[in-house]
């Protein structure tokens, strides 16, 4: 039997803050960081978790760590080992201020749990609800890998950091309409 190991190498990415996602205990879990180039969901090594009163969204972060490429998945998974907060002044003359304008984001597990689930269903059916209200360009939907709520299958985050479990397709549009009812008010 052939066993297939990822491959493994360090990373580093500079990028704006969009989301954080928190344990229970306050420490940071994920990241989700932009860049002109992608979005990126980057996991917390534990140490690095109990920064999260220094960071807000919108701050822009340099982040080190090391990141799997997993063959037989064909994904990459990032760890961060590594959280630098970068002052103000980097800010001035830096492409990423030309990145493109930020958008609220719903983030949507398609890890196995939540794929097999209804996941990609509840992902279909988010985007055609959004489309419908005029929120897609105000709102978009990001897929994620496993978020590790797999008992909470199919799982996703609003904007805000709320989270929902068990997401039933006939839940989709209420939870639109309750969830991002301010958004529907933007010009």
């Amino acid at each position: 039997m052939v066993t297939v190991q990822p491959l493994v190498s360090e990373f580093t990415i500079v990028g704006r803050l969009e989301d954080l996602l928190l344990s229970s205990q306050g420490r940071i879990k994920y990241l989700s960081l932009t860049t002109p180039e992608a979005d990126y969901v980057i996991s917390v090594a534990k140490e690095q978790g109990e920064s999260s009163m220094y960071l807000q969204p919108g701050c822009y972060l340099k982040v080190t760590g090391m990141r799997k490429y997993k063959l037989h998945q064909s994904e990459i998974k990032y760890k961060a080992y590594r959280i630098e907060v970068l002052p103000d002044t980097f800010l001035a003359d830096d492409a990423l201020t030309k990145s493109r304008p930020a958008r609220a984001k719903i983030l949507v597990c398609q890890g196995s749990s939540c794929g097999s689930k209804g996941g990609k269903t509840v992902c279909q059916l988010l985007a055609q609800e959004l489309a419908d209200q005029d929120l897609a360009e105000k709102i978009e939907i990001k897929v994620t890998g496993c978020m590790k709520r797999c008992k909470q299958a199919p799982y996703l985050v609003m904007p805000g950091r709320k989270a929902y479990g068990k997401v039933q397709p006939q839940q989709v549009s209420g939870l639109i309409q309750s969830h991002l009812r301010k958004y529907s008010a933007l010009p």
